[in-house]
């Protein structure tokens, strides 16, 4: 991978000291990061259109497509009840001159209510994305989940759950989405079963690979 030259003190260099300007860098696309998720959740569409490229591909287990349509389907779904919130947590960032790669640790949790049964579930998920530098500043050029497993439970600890498992099972092969799958397929979603996932380790890989091949430059 191309590494940006430092310059500067000789021995901050050495010890890995990184110059203000990247850590600068670092800080602004980790805001990023976590505005676009929280303006999301608090219903600020066109704010979450503008962390985008006009040229970025956003893919979700329910969506694919461009920002500014994501951000109105997004809005659509929530104006039929879909209220889901994202706490989100950049674990690194990678930045090679006007590129970058950032990925973070998130959940994506909601509560929803079948025959009268009041449910949390939870959706853990790594969130990725190539970043650019624009003259606007550092704007996401992609968006991806890779999704390691999802959690249910009643509201009430008492109530059972008002669904045949086997209702869930068929709602997709994908192991890691799969009670998400389900979830988003009773409000007349379809779910692909080609999204990125832990149970698909060798696809997770071979997405690292490219994505680290954008970085240098190399695609």
């Amino acid at each position: 991978m191309r590494q940006t030259r430092q310059t500067g003190d000789p021995l901050l260099v050495a010890l890995g000291v990184p110059r203000p300007e990247r850590v600068a860098d670092e800080l602004a696309i980790r805001e990023l990061v976590r505005l676009e998720r929280l303006w999301r959740d608090v219903g600020e569409w066109d704010n979450v259109a503008e962390c985008f490229t006009d040229e970025a591909v956003i893919r979700t287990t329910w969506f694919e497509g461009n920002a500014k349509e994501f951000a109105l389907q997004s809005k659509v779904m929530a104006e039929h009840g879909r209220h889901s919130k994202h706490p989100i947590d950049p674990i690194y960032v990678l930045i090679d001159g006007e590129r970058a790669l950032v990925e973070s640790r998130a959940q994506i949790q909601n509560r929803s209510e079948l025959d009268g049964v009041w449910f949390d579930m939870t959706q853990y998920v790594r969130f990725f994305s190539r970043v650019r530098r624009t003259e606007a500043g550092w704007r996401l050029a992609s968006f991806e989940g890779i999704y390691e497993k999802g959690t249910i439970a009643p509201v009430n600890p008492d109530d059972s759950l008002p669904f045949d498992w086997a209702e869930v099972e068929s709602s997709t092969t994908r192991t890691s989405y799969r009670l998400w799958a389900w979830s988003m397929s009773r409000r007349g979603y379809t779910v692909p079963d080609d999204r990125l996932g832990d149970d698909d380790p060798d696809g997770v890989q071979r997405f690292y690979a490219a994505e680290r091949a954008w970085l240098g430059g190399r695609s």
